[in-house]
């Protein structure tokens, strides 16, 4: 059975998602063992690292070909 003090935390949590719902910002009710939020986390990391290896790659690639202009 549920406590007062329970009911009262439970109306504060039901009312503060109403207002987010109002506002119009979208609220992930999946849990941390959702596999598809896993997925779509693990993807979007994927893809920021990937660009970064690229811009990683590019920035020594330009250093190489400045220091074999450079030494010849």
């Amino acid at each position: 059975m549920m406590s007062e003090e329970d009911i009262k935390e439970y109306h504060r949590l039901v009312e503060k998602l109403e207002l987010l719902k109002k506002k119009g910002t979208p609220t992930d009710d999946r849990g941390p063992a959702d596999l598809t939020k896993q997925i779509e986390v693990l993807k979007f990391r994927n893809e920021k690292l990937h660009k970064h290896n690229e811009k990683l790659t590019e920035e020594i690639r330009s250093l190489r070909s400045q220091l074999y202009v450079k030494g010849n």
